[in-house]
């Protein structure tokens, strides 16, 4: 009987993985570049997550003899209680689900993107069982939409935020009439508080660490399950700018006060940098740039890649770990982020229940692939494009795909390059 249930919960899951691809729990957070959080400013500039008393140390992992089932533990301490309290998966190469003490928290239809988990409802003062329990991926069909099964779970960390938080950080860049950069910085503000609460941000942007460039501070009223976009910009010199040939980095610190009390601090590296498409050329600063690109070699470093000239890589979501795309971001490597989806791992017929590309039962698979791995990588200067799919089959799934991508992404190619001439695909050479 137990055998039996077993089967039935997996078909569901699977079912459920092609239909949505996001887990059928409302505690699973929409994607975002990684965040994290510091008690102290001091701490917050070391860019060290070990560093901050609101992300908790994994004990190691217990892994089943079969590798489908990941046990670990993390502790709530004293100063964690009335915030929010956060799983976050970066990897798994199979439709999974997070439990916490044995509960089921969540589930996701894919790990080919990171996912976070909101289990502030189970995690009460003390110490408690993670384990994060993969689906079999020969039974779980949307496993094969990007082939990658070998059982694994990577870069999972455990941390607590504020009621009234950061959610994400984006910046997008226009270029001047003396060349500099006018950087717009978006902060992301979320409440999950059960009442109204109010923030004050405070922002301070340095270059090379020493220059400041800018600083102020923005307020924010917030009801429950709202969430908001703070805005402000500062001028980046010339000299500060990121391209490929000159990867400057200028830092983002964020304090976040509630009450006028620091609740929590955030600081990032971002690379200001405007990039476009004009006349079917990649513009980055108000210069073209020739794309040569090679497909990520994981077998191989980043810097035995780059041959023949080649100035960047293709980039399956499933390897774009922080770790890489920032090392990107530092050595000026250019990335194309590609969708976690082979279009030619079923089948190969266009016909109706054949090739998923032009099946409408994969339609929202397809949508949020391409929407998760696209909100994932964002925030990298690095990323300068994204790809739909590898494979050569199209149909309406990469029809709409594009679509959806052009719509809130209008600046960066979106590419496919099994278009075979057709309109969903930016024409654009990056070979």
């Amino acid at each position: 009987m137990k055998k039996i249930l077993t089967l039935i919960s997996i078909f569901t899951l699977s079912t459920l993985s092609a239909q949505t691809l996001v887990a059928p729990f409302q505690d699973v957070e929409q994607p975002r570049g990684v965040v994290i959080p510091y008690g102290r400013a001091v701490d917050a500039t070391k860019a060290d997550p070990s560093a901050s008393n609101y992300v908790a140390k994994l004990a190691e992992w217990s892994v089943s003899e079969d590798k489908m089932c990941y046990q670990s533990s993390f502790a709530v301490p004293v100063w964690w209680l009335n915030r929010q309290v956060i799983v976050r998966v970066g990897s798994a190469t199979s439709a999974y689900r997070v439990l916490v003490d044995d509960r089921v928290v969540g589930a996701a239809a894919s790990g080919a993107t990171p996912i976070e988990f909101n289990v502030t409802k189970y995690a009460k003062e003390g110490r408690h069982n993670l384990k994060i329990e993969l689906v079999d991926a020969e039974q779980n069909v949307v496993n094969a939409m990007y082939g990658k099964v070998a059982p694994k779970v990577e870069d999972v960390v455990v941390m607590c935020q504020p009621t009234l938080r950061v959610r994400d950080i984006d910046c997008s860049t226009t270029i001047n009439d003396n060349g500099e950069g006018v950087a717009e910085f978006a902060v992301v503000i979320k409440c999950n508080s059960l009442n109204a609460k109010r923030a004050r941000i405070g922002y301070q942007i340095h270059l090379n660490d020493t220059t400041l460039l800018d600083r102020g501070y923005r307020e924010i009223a917030l009801d429950m399950r709202r969430e908001d976009t703070l805005r402000f910009m500062a001028r980046v010199p010339k000299a500060g700018l990121w391209s490929a040939k000159s990867p400057h980095l200028i830092t983002l610190d964020l304090e976040n006060r509630i009450d006028n009390r620091p609740a929590e601090y955030i600081s990032r590296k971002v690379g200001v940098r405007a990039a476009d498409v004009v006349e079917d050329k990649l513009i980055i600063n108000g210069e073209p740039v020739e794309l040569k690109l090679v497909d990520y070699d994981s077998s191989k470093p980043l810097t035995e890649q780059l041959v023949n000239g080649a100035n960047g890589i293709v980039l399956p979501v499933y390897y774009a770990t922080e770790d890489l795309l920032s090392q990107c971001d530092r050595a000026g490597v250019l990335v194309v982020v590609q969708a976690g989806i082979n279009t030619l791992t079923l089948s190969q017929s266009i016909q109706r229940g054949g090739n998923p590309s032009n099946d409408p039962f994969w339609l929202e698979t397809y949508l949020s692939y391409n929407r998760n791995a696209y909100y994932a990588t964002r925030h990298h200067p690095s990323v300068v494009g994204f790809a739909l799919a590898a494979g050569k089959t199209t149909g309406i799934n990469v029809y709409e795909s594009y679509l959806m991508l052009k719509k809130i992404e209008s600046r960066l190619p979106i590419i496919y390059e099994g278009a075979c001439g057709q309109w969903c695909s930016d024409k654009i050479t990056f070979r």
